[in-house]
This record gives C-alpha cells, sequence and structure tokens, in this order.
C-alpha cells in the first residue's frame, strides 16, 4: 500500500497499481493531484547532487556540506523543514542529526500550531470529530475553511449535509452552502463573542459541557452588539440568524487553518471552540487530529536526548538572516523561499554570499534553484515510510512503487553524521525502524503489525468530560485597510505541482485588473490583477501556490515576523497592503 503523503486533510491510500481504495474515508477517488502524481514523478527531477551549479557525486556533496557546518556556530546553522511530506522518516527522523549536533531549529509554527494550543486551553486536547462522526450531523458550518478545494473527502461525506460558511470572500464553498456570511478579515473572534451572546441572552444552550458558564457570560457582556457589527461588517440580525441556525441544527464546526494565521487568529479558534461546547456538543468541532493519535513525534525528532540550541519562530527565520544570526540553512521537506514570511531576505543573504543554503529535494524549485548545494531526494512514491493523517484514522506502511532517485533522508542523516563524526551518537546509532516502533506505541499499534497489514486503523477516541472557559483574551481591535489573503487552489499543495499545473501571480480584487504593485512597508511586489466580484472591497486574494511575483520575488516579502500569541504562527493573512496599477 502506499499513501499521499502530502499536507493535506485527505491522505488518499493507494493500492500498488496507485488506484485509489474504496474504504471510508477514501471512498475510492483522489484530487487532480493525486491523479497527475505519476506523471509529476519523472518531471523536473533533481538528478545529481551539485555545489555551486557544478555536478558532483553525492559523497562529495556531503564532505562539502560538513566542511562549512564546521566553519559556523551551532546557533548560527538553522535547519528549515516541514510537511511536504508527512512520512515519519521523511519528516521527523532527520532532525535527529541537527538536534546532535545542537543547531537551531524551527518552531513548527507556520501552519496548524496556533489553533492546536488554543483549543487545548480549553478542552486539554485538540482532537475533534472523526469521520465517522462527520456523518451523523445533520448540518455543519465551515469557517474560514475551503473544504470544496481543501478536503475533498470531508466535503464529499458533508456536502448533502445543511452547509454554512463563514469567510472573507464568496469562496467556492460558500458558493455551494445554503448559507454564507462575508465578515472583515481578522474579525472572526468578535462574530464568535456575538454568536456566544445571542445564545446566552435567548436561553439557546445547555450548560452541562462548560465549567464556569457565568464567567463566560460576564465575557462577553464586555462587548457591545454596535461594536461587534463594525469589526465584524455583519448586522445584528444576521449574527442572530447565524447563532439561530447554531442552535436548530448543533452543526459540526470545520475551523480552517487559516483562521490562525490571522491577527488574533489563535483568540478566534479558541472563541470558535467553545461554541459546539455552549451548545452540549463533546467534540462538536473539527481542526486537526494529528496531535491525538499517540505518535510521539517528539521521540523521532531525538528530543529525549537532543535538543536544539535555541529556536527561530518561522515568522522571525527571514529577519533572523537579514541580522547575520543565521548563516547556513539546511532544509528538506519544505520550500522556504516561496513559502517563509520575508523569505526575500533569505534569498538576498544567498546571493550576497551572507547565508550558506543546502537543499535536500525531489525537485527543482525556488530554493533548490537558489542553493549553494542541492542533494536529490526521492519522492514518496519511491521510498518505504510510516505515514499518518491528520483526519482519518489509519496508519499506513508505504512501499515503493517507482524506482528511487537520490537520497532518503534517512541515508543523508547517517551519512553526515558519519562525516561529522558522531555515528555513534544514541540519536544516529538507534536504527530508525527502532524509532519508529517506540514513536508509534501510543497508537496501540506495533511496527511488525503495520508491516503486515499494510494499512491499520488506530483504534483511539479522547472523551470530554468539561470543557474550561478559561482562559478568554483580551481582544484589540483588528486594523482597518485591504488584506492580502490566501487559500488553496484544487491543484496544488502549496508551491507542488507548478511542472503538472503552471501558475502565475495572479491577485484577485474586486475592480482593478491589469498589471501592478501590491506593497506595504516590508516590500513591493508585481503582479498581475483580475477582477472578482466575490472579492470585498477590503481583500486581495492569492492562491498559495502562486507565492513567485512577475519579477521572481516571493509574495512573502511582504509578510512581516509578527506572530500568533499561542504558539509563535506567522500571520500570513493578517497582512494590511495597498495596490497600484501600472499604467
Amino acid at each position: 500500500m502506499i499513501a499521499c503523503t502530502r499536507d493535506c486533510y485527505d491522505t488518499c491510500i493507494f493500492d500498488l497499481n496507485y488506484k485509489p481504495l474504496n474504504i471510508f474515508p477514501v471512498n475510492g477517488f483522489t484530487c487532480s493531484r493525486g491523479i497527475t502524481d505519476l506523471k509529476r514523478n519523472k518531471m523536473n527531477r533533481i538528478d545529481s547532487a551539485y555545489i555551486e551549479g557544478k555536478q558532483v557525486a553525492i559523497e562529495e556533496a556531503i564532505k562539502y556540506v560538513v566542511k562549512k557546518l564546521k566553519e559556523y556556530k551551532k546557533e548560527e546553522i538553522l535547519h528549515v523543514d516541514y510537511d511536504g511530506n508527512q512520512g515519519l522518516l521523511t519528516w521527523y527522523y532527520p532532525a535527529r542529526f541537527w538536534n546532535a549536533i545542537g543547531s537551531a531549529s524551527t518552531d513548527y509554527s507556520i501552519c496548524s500550531a496556533e489553533g492546536h494550543e488554543a483549543i487545548k486551553l480549553h478542552y486539554g486536547t485538540s482532537f475533534g470529530a472523526l469521520p465517522e462522526e462527520f456523518e451523523k450531523y445533520n448540518a455543519v458550518v465551515f469557517w474560514g475553511s475551503e473544504a470544496v478545494f481543501s478536503f475533498i473527502h470531508g466535503w464529499r461525506i458533508l456536502s448533502k449535509k445543511y452547509k454554512i460558511t463563514i469567510d472573507v470572500r464568496v469562496s467556492e464553498t460558500a458558493k455551494r452552502s445554503e448559507k454564507f456570511y462575508i465578515i472583515n478579515p481578522s474579525s472572526d473572534a468578535f462574530l464568535a463573542i456575538g454568536i456566544i451572546k445571542v445564545l446566552l441572552y435567548e436561553g439557546l444552550y445547555e450548560e452541562s459541557l462548560l465549567d464556569d458558564l457565568d464567567s463566560l457570560r460576564q465575557y462577553v457582556n464586555q462587548y457591545d452588539f454596535s461594536l461587534i457589527e463594525d469589526v465584524t461588517g455583519l448586522s445584528e440580525d444576521q449574527i442572530e440568524e447565524l447563532a439561530e441556525l447554531y442552535y436548530y441544527y448543533k452543526p459540526l464546526t470545520i475551523i480552517g487553518f487559516a483562521l490562525g494565521r490571522t491577527f488574533q487568529g489563535g483568540y478566534a479558534i479558541s472563541l470558535i471552540s467553545l461554541i459546539p461546547a455552549l451548545l452540549g456538543l463533546k467534540r462538536g468541532f473539527y481542526y486537526s487530529n494529528s496531535q491525538g493519535w499517540g505518535i510521539d513525534f517528539s521521540y523521532l525528532r531525538g528530543f529525549h536526548i537532543s535538543k536544539p540550541s535555541r529556536i527561530v519562530g518561522m515568522a522571525e527565520v527571514g529577519k533572523e538572516v537579514e541580522k547575520g544570526n543565521v548563516k547556513f540553512l539546511f532544509t528538506w521537506n519544505s520550500n522556504p523561499i516561496h513559502s517563509l514570511p520575508g523569505s526575500d531576505k533569505i534569498k538576498e543573504a544567498v546571493e550576497e554570499g551572507r547565508l550558506f543554503l543546502v537543499s535536500h529535494d525531489p525537485f527543482w524549485n525556488e530554493t533548490t534553484k537558489l542553493a549553494n548545494v542541492v542533494i536529490p531526494a526521492p519522492t514518496f512514491l519511491e521510498k518505504y515510510d510510516v505515514v499518518y493523517g491528520y483526519w482519518h484514522d489509519y496508519l499506513v506502511f508505504n512501499e515503493p512503487i517507482s524506482p528511487s532517485h537520490g537520497i532518503t533522508e534517512v541515508e543523508l542523516n547517517k551519512m553526515l553524521a558519519k562525516e561529522y563524526g558522531i555515528s555513534s551518537h544514541p540519536l544516529i546509532e538507534e536504527d530508525e525502524w527502532t524509532a519508529i516502533n517506540i514513536a508509534i506505541k501510543g497508537t496501540g499499534i506495533s511496527l511488525k503489525e503495520l508491516k503486515e497489514k499494510k494499512v491499520v486503523k488506530i483504534n483511539r477516541k479522547i472523551e470530554i468530560e468539561k470543557v474550561k472557559v478559561k482562559p478568554l483574551p483580551n481582544l484589540s481591535l483588528p486594523p482597518k485597510g485591504k488584506y492580502l489573503v490566501f487559500s488553496s487552489h484544487p491543484n496544488y499543495t502549496n508551491s507542488q505541482f507548478k511542472e503538472v499545473y503552471p501558475q502565475l501571480p495572479i491577485a484577485y480584487t474586486k475592480d482593478v485588473e491589469g498589471i501592478g504593485y501590491i506593497e506595504n512597508s516590508n516590500g513591493k511586489v508585481k503582479v498581475i490583477f483580475k477582477k472578482d466580484e466575490s472579492i470585498p472591497d477590503n481583500v486581495v486574494f492569492m492562491y498559495k501556490s502562486s507565492l513567485i511575483d512577475l519579477n521572481g520575488k516571493p509574495i512573502n516579502s511582504l509578510i512581516g515576523s509578527e506572530k500568533g500569541k499561542y504558539s509563535g504562527t506567522p500571520l500570513l493573512n493578517g497582512t494590511i497592503v495597498k495596490i497600484t496599477l501600472l499604467k
């Protein structure tokens, strides 16, 4: 068996002919990316190791990398890795080498971290509804989630329910919903307060789950409806209607990751998560279940023995590079030039010789084309691994179905360690499969069982007895202005699949068309503007896949180093900009 390892809710599972399995909730179909995966696997591949553009043997590249590594202090060395591939051996295990030598690490905050911490404040866990539980609901609220594109199997289950969408634009999910509410960017926390106010005032609630209903009542009563109307852009009547729909349908609430990247996004998710509890629904939300399976990610990374010398927030990598605090950057399983805030500063530092960049990747992309050293990697179709999802509860033993290219993350980890002289370090010495077996123990599944059965269901549920009301956030008014907002495109997973589906930097606005600039105090990027009447006046919308401008500059040049209150998530959807059209 093999599972698609990308950063995606669905985690489709295939047989060895790459046909999606007809098991719930995969249900025998996949997306536009999965359909073209075998084709893409032969395109744009890195065919060799390279040093400063010169083709070399992998062994030579590794010797050169270690030689350069030893020129820097451990605090000046940073590894950037993320969820381009969700395999346990691909993403987590390779951090062992870097932790063994005491380099700096990121905080892994860029995606879902803010929401995990926000929900755990109240529930003690971020573990929400399972796929089987989706089926039991009569209605669903998609809050900041473009589920039509980014969560196709969840959408399939929920598409025949009564659907309500809350978003900052008329998304495709909104268009296919029975009701939608378009609110001002970064106003979600205030809307949640408005809904709770109505439910409490009208007596439309169930108090058995919440531990301190009086504190919640006092808290929301601090906010007048006139303020909530002004901040959200919705009328009191609309908020009352939405609250009454919540009470009548008792819907499942799908909380999108995008919310955690907004101004006060963690606060918003915290308050939104209390609405189902106020209605008596024990796990009436879904955000991400990855932290509830019992997988010990910290063990895989080796934190039980060695830890990073320091942590650099993913919002602050560009800033740290600009300051000269990071001089050596090693990246795998990610494309930071495309994705990180302030990545123009990383690009400039490499070009000016102030930063040494190494990239281990299967494909040529914005980061590998810039790197001083490039090392080829196999794709998930070409290697063994163990894959988990953050929605459905299956572990999958991945088996290769295509010839391998390059060197796996595990092999590279061991070769770097040998050249560095730390092969006997316990993190390196421990066999990777032994580490996997220990790390998945909490799932109730052994590696032996997984290898035999290939796909094993995690039989794990977390019951909620009481939901803590406190802490409750002290909100500030969100800045007014035109917000740059990103969302998923059906043909891409972040920067992946540009080989198959070429992408231009298109920004959608209500009334601007042509070529021009998006700018703010952080920078200026050149894009193609297209009119779209579904976009409000205070939004500039772009797909996450189109984050390189017409001049090759990262769109994330516009994103500052501001971060979320709970886990440091970059405010990718919280940036104020202005636009200028070229004449």
